[in-house]
């Protein structure tokens, strides 16, 4: 690149990442030279990062450092050595600009320690940071968990009474971050090339977290949150199958559990959830919201006028009601009808006319003999009322 010349953050990310790449295949290739030259190297990695990108943050050209230091000590036979690692780690600050420069070094440090099953010193490194993130404060937990089982023989541990030390350190740090909610894979120093080793302490750290701490729910709603964003459906399942039996007065889950149940294309288990819900909370209206919204997709209208005739009992908004007809006669091919139902709101709701026109302009594609632009156009449709009425009715007032 041109130096004066800008870049968007999307092409700086795919090209630090292309760069990324290349560092990773060159030590993969050449550990034992690497290692041999750490101070070589790094001076290397600084160089093509900053004739590569001139006016990269500091904050991302840190990152990069801490990736590339992950790679040498990963691919490492000296990683027992801890000469050697502390080697590593001063090659690595030295050249980092961030006043905090040795946080993101000792989180790499210890979780490729944690990789290769070295808890103790693992530990030294990342107990500072176990609220930053909770894979982190999941990791430090193992970490305890894992040497609590030295402490005792299998044997000694069934006799006592009450768990060890280790274990008691264990279990406060999994309720300590059930109390401080901290954020989930938010640090760049997690987004490894494998994370199998600590997606695999953060579910059974979790399972464990269920087993001492029945009544938190949080654990489970972590859990799902790490479930989608691994898109582990397994995991997933389970989870909501604990959340409904454990939780089953909870809406959070039951919502889930029905999301899940669609996913699946189990219009009955959907179904079954809607009335669960309804019958435990009959006067909130997001139960009839999602009876509505599983009308949608069955089509079927015995089901959808039944749940229509409950919203208006329930006095669910009258135009939230005219956006689940117009989407309904839509999706029964009644163009004249689900067009009537939006000039109906536009006229007695005319503050609602930018969230009316969006929609007409939409149903052009819906009516389209295009079979992609008629598939996008009914996703947007339906994706976008779903958005716009779960949110009037949780807010129960207008949008404006």
């Amino acid at each position: 690149m041109v130096r004066g010349e800008r870049l968007s953050d999307a092409i700086v990310y795919n090209k630090m990442n292309l760069l990324k790449k290349d560092f990773s295949g060159y030590i993969e290739k050449n550990t034992g030279k690497v290692d041999a030259n750490l101070p070589v190297f790094f001076g290397y990695v600084v160089s093509a990062l900053e004739n590569s990108f001139p006016d990269i943050s500091d904050e991302s050209y840190d990152d990069f450092i801490d990736s590339i230091t992950f790679k040498v000590l990963d691919v490492s036979s000296n990683i027992n050595d801890f000469e050697y690692v502390k080697k590593v780690i001063l090659n690595a600050l030295r050249l980092k600009k961030r006043k905090d420069a040795d946080m993101g070094v000792n989180i790499v440090v210890g979780l490729k320690l944690l990789k290769i099953g070295d808890n103790a010193h693992a530990l030294e490194y990342l107990r500072n940071y176990w609220n930053l993130d909770v894979m982190l404060g999941a990791a430090v937990a193992h970490c305890y968990y894992t040497l609590s089982l030295r402490e005792y023989t299998d044997e000694e541990r069934q006799k006592k009474s009450r768990p060890g030390e280790m274990e008691l350190l264990a279990r406060e740090k999994m309720i300590e971050l059930s109390r401080k909610k901290p954020p989930l894979q938010k640090l760049p120093q997690l987004e490894l090339e494998d994370t199998a080793f600590l997606d695999k302490i953060f579910w059974q750290m979790i399972f464990l977290s269920l087993e001492w701490f029945p009544s938190e729910a949080w654990f489970v709603t972590i859990g799902l949150e790490k479930a989608k964003i691994s898109n582990n459906s397994e995991m997933k399942k389970r989870l909501l199958e604990i959340g409904a039996e454990q939780f089953y007065n909870d809406i959070n889950f039951l919502r889930e559990m029905f999301y899940f149940k669609l996913e699946g294309k189990d219009a009955g288990g959907a179904a079954g959830v809607v009335n669960q819900l309804i019958k435990q909370y009959p006067d909130n209206l997001e139960p009839i919201f999602l009876g509505l919204k599983l009308s949608l997709l069955t089509t079927k209208k015995i089901t959808y006028h039944s749940f229509r005739k409950l919203a208006i009992t329930k006095g669910m908004p009258v135009y939230t009601i005219g956006l689940f007809d117009f989407a309904f006669d839509l999706l029964n091919k009644d163009n004249k009808e689900a067009l009537g139902h939006l000039a109906d709101i536009e006229k007695n709701f005319p503050y609602l006319e930018y969230y009316v026109t969006t929609l007409q302009y939409l149903a052009k594609d819906f009516f389209s003999e295009d079979e992609s632009r008629k598939k996008t156009a009914k996703k947007t449709i339906l994706d976008s009322i779903e958005e716009f009425c779960i949110e009037v009715i949780r807010n129960k007032e207008p949008l404006r």
